[in-house]
């Protein structure tokens, strides 16, 4: 692992950050999180973005995965994570990768070396090895523990038991991030188990390791997925489609563009596919073991099941050109939310690895003797490749430069099939001992993977690459003079000027983020574009190189040009009300609180009940506003009982209580909060306590424990839903 990934495990010149999702939107989300955890707590809502929005709910930012507690291990630097220990970080998730694999492919019956060549193959190749995304790769990373119990409970070895740890594990690959991969593992697993399901008789007992399996998951991703499905029905997300809502599908053709297309398939061989979602690179020394697996051992049910699987997953991968991931995508759950087929990929290689694995076992056991043509197709492949590189480097003054000065690594990899032939036509003489002919191996994968891994990280001399990663750092000065600001503030930040999530990297509440969904009802209001809402949602600073409405105030230019301004007028992040307008629906609500007619320093628009108030006189006063990230205290002198609202996104889970007694939480002017108070000096406390995140953690911790209880229980085996497993090595 640290060879492949040696610029970010043994320097500090290189990181994989610099591009705009990851330094845009995952270092901010990172960066918050491991903030809060490392002050004792879970950043389970964020006040940092559209004004207030559930961190949890949306899935992406990892909040349950532990490999984010993992980063909270890391030393801050003026309270934000630095991008030396994110790179490390990154590595460490693939080593995990790797020792999973490992794991999985000494029980198949491979012996160490073998299992450890495969290792490492499927922690730097394909999808592994070139996912920058973290939340991706993160739950992809559990596929080979998945397969691990799936295997053992299906052939019969204590199947319960090993059922409900192939469901933990599952489940914890839907904890640790982004959906796509989850669901694609999922969907391989169902695919699996079915099969078996009707291959055998014994289906009664099938039917029960599928239910303790399938409901295991459940039960352990219950504290991601509860939120997730509650924000996502309150939420629109933004595709290349346009802005859905849970209701909506999103279509096809974006399905389509996020596919694999069949000239894609050249970089199986051919580096160069890299991208931020996946990358087919699988290179020709991975691709000779797989060969040498289905040659030498096709008659094993394991190495049949890999490569039906292979296939299947790289089809799907093939969305465009391949009518049955339309079908899939009209009748499979969560299929068309998943919207990016290119990630099966991670399917595919991890059944290509544990092919590797098994066809390197093959080799040093003996079984491949007969698989001499790999070296043949290898002798093809380098010589050809390799010799049209010298060939046309050689013709340079001759021919285009633009074929000659392009990509040069097809010739290293032309280069690496010659060797790799050698390598094997060396051990059918026996010329070399297991562990040489193991080690080489190794080092052909390892200089076949590092030609690809690692290709496009920038270096942090390179200015132009570097600039999306500067900016995190270089506008502290900005944060610093904020922070100093006496009072609440909310920013609107110029995304044209400041395109990162500015309020989650400094935790500072903001009316932007790089998110890709925003709670509905917010989007339809609208409010960081027009001066009546901007005033009611307090957002008194703006961020910007220019000012971004009439009458604000220049207070502050940063080193890097941007300035901060202030926008008078606006509301405080409290006040009181006495009158209401009710509306018939949000629709009209809406409408209402857009009237300039409507003052809404004095008037709460509620939708289709109201609280009774009082009409009084004297003025109350607001006397205090403090808040954290999920709590919030007023301190508030009513001269009547009246309406106190806090200009805060309303949402399930938020709690109020009025000098500790539980109090309700009233929807006002279709998107913010608002609690009933007496007349008198009171303290009304607020606080974010999810139903849904306490119940699923119940749950998934009643999933552990079922596994725990199974685990611990004595447990004959079962009939072999597999088959036996010949030519066993």
């Amino acid at each position: 692992m640290v060879a492949v990934f040696w610029k970010l495990a043994l320097t500090k010149q290189y990181t994989f950050l610099a591009n705009p999702d990851q330094a845009d939107q995952v270092m901010p989300w990172l960066g918050a999180q491991v903030y809060s955890i490392r002050h004792w707590s879970i950043l389970l809502w964020s006040p940092y973005e559209w004004f207030g929005q559930s961190l949890i709910g949306q899935v992406q930012p990892g909040v349950t995965s532990p490999f984010t507690f993992l980063l909270a291990l890391a030393p801050l630097h003026n309270g934000q994570i630095q991008v030396f220990y994110v790179d490390l970080w990154f590595v460490l998730i693939h080593c995990a990768a790797g020792l999973f694999a490992y794991w999985f492919f000494a029980d198949l019956g491979c012996a160490a070396g073998p299992a450890v060549l495969g290792a490492i193959f499927y922690a730097t190749g394909g999808f592994c090895g070139n996912t920058e995304w973290p939340q991706h790769l993160a739950p992809a990373i559990w596929a080979p523990l998945v397969f691990l119990f799936l295997l053992r409970s299906l052939r019969g070895r204590a199947p319960l038991r090993n059922a409900a740890w192939a469901g933990a594990a599952l489940g914890m690959s839907w904890l640790c991030g982004h959906h796509a991969p989850s669901l694609a593992l999922t969907y391989a697993v169902a695919g699996v188990s079915v099969a078996a399901f009707f291959r055998r008789g014994a289906r009664k007992q099938a039917a029960l390791r599928l239910a303790v399996l399938f409901g295991v998951m459940a039960l352990v991703a219950a504290v991601q997925a509860l939120p997730a499905a509650e924000y996502g029905k309150l939420a629109k997300r933004w595709t290349s489609t346009g802005a859905l809502t849970w209701k909506d599908k999103v279509e096809y053709p974006e399905h389509e563009d996020s596919g694999l297309r069949p000239t894609d398939l050249l970089h199986l061989v051919m580096p160069g596919g890299s991208g931020l979602r996946s990358d087919p690179f699988t290179g020709t020394v991975a691709l000779s073991l797989a060969a040498i697996a289905v040659w030498s051992s096709f008659r094993r049910r394991e190495v049949r099941m890999f490569l039906l699987l292979a296939i299947a997953a790289l089809l799907c991968a093939l969305s465009r050109f391949d009518p049955l991931y339309g079908i899939l995508y009209a009748l499979g759950p969560l299929v068309e939310k998943s919207r990016a087929p290119i990630v099966i990929l991670s399917v595919f290689h991890f059944a290509v690895a544990s092919l590797v694995a098994l066809g390197a076992n093959a080799l040093v056991s003996g079984g491949a003797a007969h698989c001499r043509a790999v070296v043949k197709a290898l002798l093809w492949f380098g010589g050809v490749t390799f010799g049209l590189f010298t060939l046309v480097t050689y013709l340079k003054p001759a021919v285009s430069s633009v074929i000659v000065d392009g990509d040069p690594r097809p010739g290293m990899i032309g280069l690496v099939a010659l060797l790799a032939a050698a390598l094997y036509h060396a051990w059918f003489r026996g010329l070399l001992s297991r562990r040489w002919l193991l080690a080489f191996a190794a080092l052909l994968v390892i200089i076949e993977q590092g030609n690809e891994v690692g290709w496009t990280w920038a270096h942090v001399r390179d200015a132009n690459h570097m600039v999306l990663v500067d900016t995190l750092y270089g506008t502290r000065d900005l944060a610093l003079f904020l922070r100093s600001q006496p009072g609440e503030k909310r920013l609107e930040i110029n995304d044209k000027d400041l395109h990162f999530s500015f309020g989650d990297w400094y935790r500072i509440p903001a009316a932007h983020s790089m998110t890709a969904s925003m709670l509905t009802a917010t989007s339809e209001l609208g409010g960081w574009w027009d001066d009546r809402l901007v005033r009611m949602y307090g957002m008194n600073y703006a961020v910007s190189r220019t000012a971004t409405r009439g009458g604000q105030q220049e207070m502050f230019t940063g080193k890097m040009g941007i300035k901060i301004w202030h926008t008078p007028d606006t509301f405080p992040r409290a006040w009181t009300v006495h009158q209401t307008l009710v509306a018939p629906n949000d629709g009209t609500g809406g409408d209402i609180v857009r009237d300039a007619g409507v003052d809404l320093r004095k008037t709460a628009v509620m939708v289709q009940a109201r609280p009774a108030l009082e009409q009084c006189s004297g003025d109350d006063r607001v006397t205090g506003f403090y808040e954290n990230p999920s709590q919030v205290w007023v301190n508030v002198e009513m001269a009547c009982k009246g309406l106190l609202i806090v200009s805060d996104n309303w949402y399930p889970g938020w709690r109020a209580e009025v000098d500790g007694r539980s109090a309700e939480i009233w929807k006002v002017n279709t998107v913010i909060r608002g609690v009933v108070v007496n007349a008198g000096k009171h303290t009304v406390a607020m606080r974010y306590r999810p139903f849904s995140v306490y119940f699923g953690f119940v749950c998934t911790l009643l999933g552990l424990g079922a596994a725990l209880v199974l685990h611990r229980r004595r447990e004959e085996d079962g009939a072999d839903l597999l088959g036996s497993a010949t030519n066993q090595y």
